[in-house]
């Protein structure tokens, strides 16, 4: 009978308490929250401007991720791509919205995750996966901004060195940022689950 008894006192001393549970979730979401943030903006950021240049009467052509066409050119309110007409494409957004959205739901797992804290039949270290997906959307979201915001290219109608980079680019960099550092975050351990130091057992005599 002892038996029993004494692995529900081991149990019951490691578990951790509902406070420190509900501080862990808080932090845990808020983390998430960041997350959540930075990804969106990826998306957002694909639909800015990604370049302009000026034109012949002294303005400037803005180009969206897209290939949207706006400011002082002709064209503005058509689309690039509709007027390449297959000859060529124009779309450097598509990939911040494919990483957005994936950065979005690694966000999402992270905020949501069931997660039994260790002394309770979890492990240590649970969330991990979704930060790993939050790494690799930081990366190719800061690694792509950071490419096309100092290498914006000609969009294929631009003279070489003509056109510059516009905000898009930018936000795309700083928005993965940000989901690396909310990756980080889970890395170091800040929103592992709590764990309560275990006291003394029941001892048998």
């Amino acid at each position: 009978m002892l038996v029993p008894l004494v692995r529900s006192a081991k149990s019951a001393a490691a578990a951790p308490s509902r406070a420190s549970i509900a501080a862990w979730t808080a932090r845990r979401r808020a983390v998430a929250g960041v997350a959540a943030v930075g990804a969106l903006a990826t998306v957002i950021a694909s639909f800015l401007p990604w370049i302009s240049a000026p034109t012949v009467d002294g303005g400037r052509a803005v180009l969206s991720g897209w290939g949207g066409i706006s400011g002082d050119s002709q064209l503005a309110g058509s689309n690039l791509n509709d007027a390449l007409a297959g000859a060529g494409s124009y779309r450097p957004g598509m990939i911040g919205v494919l990483f957005g959205a994936i950065g979005i739901l690694a966000a999402l797992g992270l905020a949501v995750a069931r997660v039994r804290p260790p002394g309770t039949g979890g492990t240590a270290r649970p969330l991990r996966i979704p930060a790993a997906l939050l790494v690799l959307c930081g990366v190719m979201g800061a690694g792509w901004g950071g490419w096309r915001g100092i290498a914006p290219g000609d969009a294929g109608v631009f003279d070489p060195g003509e056109a510059g980079a516009a905000v898009g680019p930018w936000l795309t960099l700083a928005a993965g940022l940000v989901m690396i550092g909310a990756a980080v975050v889970v890395f170091t351990g800040r929103v592992d689950p709590p764990v309560r130091p275990a006291g003394r057992a029941i001892q048998p005599r």
